[in-house]
Order: structure tokens, then C-alpha cells, then sequence
């Protein structure tokens, strides 16, 4: 009665204060975490305890799969209310240390309990009413996914595959250290710039430096405790360069969606406490911070197979963990969030060799055979929509490959650029390095689905992920001089184009628009000027691009930007003008 009373009247305060995300909410989740243990508002969240946890606290499973002892998740119903979440989580036991409302998760703490009897906890909570999932908490080797050891890595010496100057394009063969940026079309897809708006992109990923030339006020963190955590790493200054790093600052290099802001957490765990186990529960609540944040696209370039021995993953990677990953993001889809995550599919198991993507972890291991959405009125298509797979693909001269060290499967959507991607170091080791993997596949993925939903914030997750998957004009072809050592489903994966997506998603928005496509005496023209637009000429002369209803003349410029020629133009909304070559 008196839960009831309390809860009422603060309920009574909270809705006249106006926020939940101010001073006021955090002294009201103080109030009630002293009084009953947890917070009052449902977008609260609490993870001290993840810093806590040290070697010692794990228990081992196998070689590649271990528990957090004495500790348990468990997921609630959503629309619940304060009290019957606090009868609910007293029905559980233990002791209530950290929660993640946004995924109405809780993490509770035991004493004394093998994993047998973790699981039989969890069984006996999994029945109570108003409980949708609960679980061990499960920590696995989870690793950056670059490769080493690369098959792609050309000697510049001798064949000079890699040019050190950036400004030569040539999206015909793409070539030197912007070929990444070439194979995808990324010019073509800047010409669209005046559709851009704000958007904001999320990556989960190693430590970010915040002062690096290319991402200097780019980057923010979720709140104070993530800034703290950031400790600036290679591997996720490469992955965010990619993403948004500076266009027009002169030096290093372009990232494909450089007008977004970057929220990132640093995922990390500390390299003397856990030595290298990962607690899977720290992606759910990194995950669900950034969406919480404003987020619309998350990347994770992160993954398990590489800690694998065999080409299969644990029960617990397999059927457990994505259950509750799957619960997560239903929950969040509830409360009205929108997103998608783009992952790597992996370099491979511990000896390299490619294996099915789902054995990944994470986000890649949710399948139709395993989804779960509790009492959730979300369709699993709607969490299955918003998941997106890429493999990485590399140019082998004559067109697009899967890269050898690529995990393969059905699982994939989509591949690519992966290998000897040429994007921002660490400062303190170099600022500019070459890495491959689908570490470097995933945030190509990311920056053009950032693009693409700058172009309509409308969007849902699930039409952005089918734009970028059906707007392609390549793919990336089995690799034949692979021999493949597991028994994988190998497939051709549509190959990720910047340029058609984002006139696929213009098309998509604006009514007006009609398509223009023709040629150009070859390395004559660098662009044509139309309607105040100037559109790429690539290097054989070809061009197309879409433009809004309307007639006038067309310009045609040098590289050095000088009138070359001009042409009347009409352009009419759904149709395309095709224009015999001319010549100048």
C-alpha cells in the first residue's frame, strides 16, 4: 500500500517537472534507488558494475565461453509500472546492482552459484509473471576484426598499386589508397550534398581520439561516465575515419558521411581486469546508451569467431545470447526507438579460416531459427530488418571479390570494401594506416546508411537497410582461389554502391526528381553543372544522376573547372533522359 502511495505521488511530481533526464529525474531515481534498490524513470541506467568485474570473478564453461559468477540478467515486460517492476524483481532474489531501463534490463546478484544453479535460478525467474528472459551472465573473447596477415597487400614499389596521391579518382578501376572510397562511388553520392541533414551515427568500437585532425568536434559520448571510459585506440580511430572523418580540411582522407556527428562508447574492457573476456551484457547496455542518445545507425566491427576453434559457435553464443540481444532491441523498438546495426561478419576462427557469420556473436547470431521478442508486439522481420551483416570485399583487378579471410554464410546482405582501407590512426602511434577486415567493411556500410537516412529522417531502420542492399549495380564474387577448409555456403553479396542508394533514397523522397544518364569524350569532363548542381563525370566519360523537374542548360567543365561545353537539358519527374555521346 504505502509502495503504492509513494509511487503515485512521486509520479504526480515527475510528470510537473517537465523532464526525466535533468537534475530533478536523477535525484528522483536517487530517492527511490535508496528507498526500494531501483530507479523510478524508465530510461535509467546504471553500470558501475561492469568495472567491478575482474578475472576472478569468471567462471569457465570451455575454452571459448565463460559466466560472471553469481550474477544473473534478467529482462522485464515492458509497460510495466514502478511497483509491479519492484515486486517482480523482489519475487527474483539477490540483490539488484545495475539496470538498463531503455531494454527494461536488471542485473541481479547472487551468492555461491555454479553455473548449473545460475541456470536453474534462471529457470525458476524465466516462470514468473511479468519476467520475459533471464539468463547467467556470459563473457566471451570478443576482438577488434582486422587481419594481420592480408592477401590483398600489394608491394607499392612494384606494381604501384597504391598512389600517394589521393586526388586522381578513377571509379573505373578503382586504385591507390582512396580505392575504397572509389568502388563504392562516394564522389557521385557527395554531389547530393544540399539533401543532406544532421544525422546521427553510433559506433561501438575501441577507444576514440577526440583531437585527431579529421574527427576534432565529431565525436561525442553518451554522457560524462563514457568520456571518462574513452581511451583513444587505432582500431576505432580507423573505424570512425571512415565513418565521418573531415572531407574538406586539404589532408588525410575523406569519410563517407562526414556531416554526421559520431556518439561513441568505448567497449573495451579493461586489459588487466578481465584479459580480454567480455561481458556480453556490456554490448546491451553500450548498445542501448547510443540509442538512447539519438543514434540511427550503430556499427560494431567487433565479433567472437576469431577466439573460436572450430568452425561452430557455443550453445550459449548461438541460442542464448541472441535471444536476449533480440529481446533487447524489440524492447527498444517499443518505446519507439528506431535504428539499425551494421556488423562485421568476421576474419575467420582462430586459425583464420572462414566460417558461417552467425558464429560471430553479437548481432550476427540472431537468426530467424533464434529471435525472440517476449510479449513485445514486434514482428520478427522488424528485428531481423534491422540487422545488416557485410562481408569484405577487395578489387582483384577485375572486379570485386569476397576477401579470403571474410566469414562467409546466408547471413550476409551485403559486402563491402575491406581490405588495405587507408583511414585515421591513434595519434600517438600514426595518424593516418592501412588495416583490412570487416572491421573496415562495416563502417563503409555504416557512413553510406548514414547518408541515406540524412536524405529522410522518416525513414525506418528496416527501409534504409533495404535500400542499401538492393541499390547496386556489382557484386562481390565467391572467392575462387580460395579453397574454404569448413563446409560454408558460399554466394555472390550485392556490393555496396554510395551513389545509388543515395538516389535511391532521393527518388524515395522527392517526387520531382527525374534521372539523366549519357557520355562524355573520355578524361575531357570533370562534371556537368545543372540547376545549380554540379554532377561527377567519371573518368571514361560516363555520367548519370538525378536532378528535379525543370529545364535549362547543362554545363560542362573541366577538372579545372572551366566551360567546356553546354547542352539544353529537360529533365521530367519518374523519367530518365538518355543522351547520346557527345563531342566537344
Amino acid at each position: 500500500m504505502l509502495n503504492s502511495i509513494v509511487a503515485f505521488l512521486m509520479s504526480i511530481v515527475v510528470s510537473l517537472s517537465g523532464t526525466l533526464y535533468g537534475t530533478f529525474g536523477s535525484l528522483v531515481n536517487s530517492f527511490f534507488e535508496m528507498l526500494y534498490g531501483i530507479p523510478y524513470t524508465a530510461e535509467a541506467i546504471k553500470d558501475e558494475f561492469l568495472n567491478e568485474i575482474g578475472i576472478e570473478d569468471i567462471g569457465l564453461i570451455d575454452e571459448e565461453t565463460g559466466y560472471v559468477k553469481d550474477t544473473l540478467a534478467v529482462f522485464l515486460d515492458g509497460g510495466m509500472s514502478f511497483p509491479q517492476r519492484a515486486k517482480i524483481l523482489s519475487e527474483c532474489g539477490g540483490v539488484v546492482i545495475g539496470w538498463c531501463t531503455p531494454s527494461e534490463l536488471y542485473v541481479i546478484r547472487t551468492f555461491g552459484m555454479t553455473h548449473e544453479q545460475a541456470l536453474a535460478a534462471s529457470e525458476r525467474i524465466d516462470l514468473i509473471d511479468g519476467v520475459a528472459l533471464a539468463m547467467p551472465l556470459y563473457v566471451s573473447k570478443t576482438e577488434e576484426q582486422t587481419t594481420p596477415d592480408d592477401p590483398f597487400d600489394y608491394n607499392i614499389e612494384e606494381d604501384g598499386f597504391f598512389s600517394e596521391n589521393p586526388i586522381i579518382w578513377n571509379e573505373i578501376s578503382p586504385n591507390g589508397r582512396n580505392w575504397w572510397l572509389e568502388a563504392i562511388d562516394a564522389r557521385q553520392a557527395w554531389d547530393y550534398e544540399a539533401y543532406y541533414q544532421p544525422v546521427t551515427v553510433g559506433v561501438l568500437d575501441s577507444g576514440f581520439d577526440l583531437e585527431h585532425p579529421e574527427l576534432e568536434g565529431k565525436i561525442s559520448f553518451p554522457n560524462e561516465k563514457r568520456a571518462k571510459k574513452n581511451r583513444p585506440s587505432d582500431h576505432g580511430c580507423h573505424v570512425a575515419g571512415i565513418i565521418a572523418a573531415e572531407r574538406n580540411n586539404g589532408e588525410g582522407i575523406s569519410g563517407i558521411c562526414d556531416h554526421a556527428e559520431l556518439i561513441c562508447v568505448d567497449w573495451n574492457p579493461d586489459p588487466y581486469s578481465l584479459q580480454f573476456w567480455f561481458t556480453e551484457i556490456a554490448i546491451y547496455f553500450g548498445f542501448s546508451e547510443l540509442v538512447q542518445s539519438g543514434a540511427k545507425v550503430i556499427n560494431l566491427s567487433l565479433g567472437i569467431s576469431a577466439s573460436l576453434n572450430s568452425s561452430r559457435a557455443s550453445y550459449y553464443d548461438r541460442v542464448l545470447k541472441p535471444r536476449a540481444m533480440s529481446l533487447m532491441l524489440a524492447s527498444l523498438l517499443d518505446k519507439g526507438y528506431d535504428f539499425l546495426v551494421v556488423q562485421s561478419a568476421g576474419n575467420g576462427n582462430a586459425i583464420g579460416e572462414p566460417i558461417d557469420s552467425s558464429n560471430n556473436g553479437h548481432f550476427t547470431a540472431i537468426t530467424e531459427k533464434n529471435v525472440y521478442t517476449g510479449k513485445y508486439d514486434i514482428p520478427k522481420e522488424e528485428i531481423l530488418g534491422r540487422i545488416l551483416v557485410v562481408s569484405a570485399a577487395m578489387n582483384d583487378g577485375s572486379g570485386f571479390i569476397q576477401a579470403s579471410y571474410s566469414n562467409v554464410g546466408p547471413y550476409i546482405e551485403i559486402a563491402a570494401p575491406g581490405s588495405m582501407i587507408y583511414s585515421c590512426g591513434d595519434p600517438a602511434i600514426n595518424d593516418y594506416t592501412y588495416k583490412s577486415g570487416t572491421s573496415m567493411s562495416a563502417p563503409c556500410v555504416t557512413g553510406v546508411a548514414g547518408l541515406v537516412w540524412s536524405i529522410n529522417p522518416d525513414f525506418t531502420g528496416k527501409e534504409v537497410k533495404e535500400i542499401l542492399v538492393s541499390s547496386t549495380d556489382s557484386v562481390a564474387k565467391v572467392n575462387t582461389a580460395k579453397e574454404y577448409l569448413f563446409n560454408v555456403q558460399l554466394m555472390d553479396y550485392p556490393m555496396l554502391n554510395a551513389k545509388l542508394a543515395v538516389e535511391e533514397a532521393i527518388k524515395r523522397t522527392d517526387l520531382t526528381v527525374g534521372a539523366v544518364s549519357g557520355k562524355l569524350p573520355a578524361r575531357m569532363a570533370a562534371a556537368i553543372e545543372f540547376g545549380g548542381t554540379e554532377y561527377t563525370v567519371l573518368a571514361d566519360g560516363s555520367f548519370s544522376f538525378v536532378a528535379k523537374e525543370s529545364s535549362g542548360t547543362a554545363v560542362i567543365r573541366n577538372e579545372k573547372g572551366e566551360e567546356i561545353g553546354s547542352f539544353e537539358l529537360t529533365v521530367t519527374a519518374g523519367k530518365t533522359v538518355e543522351l547520346s555521346e557527345f563531342i566537344l
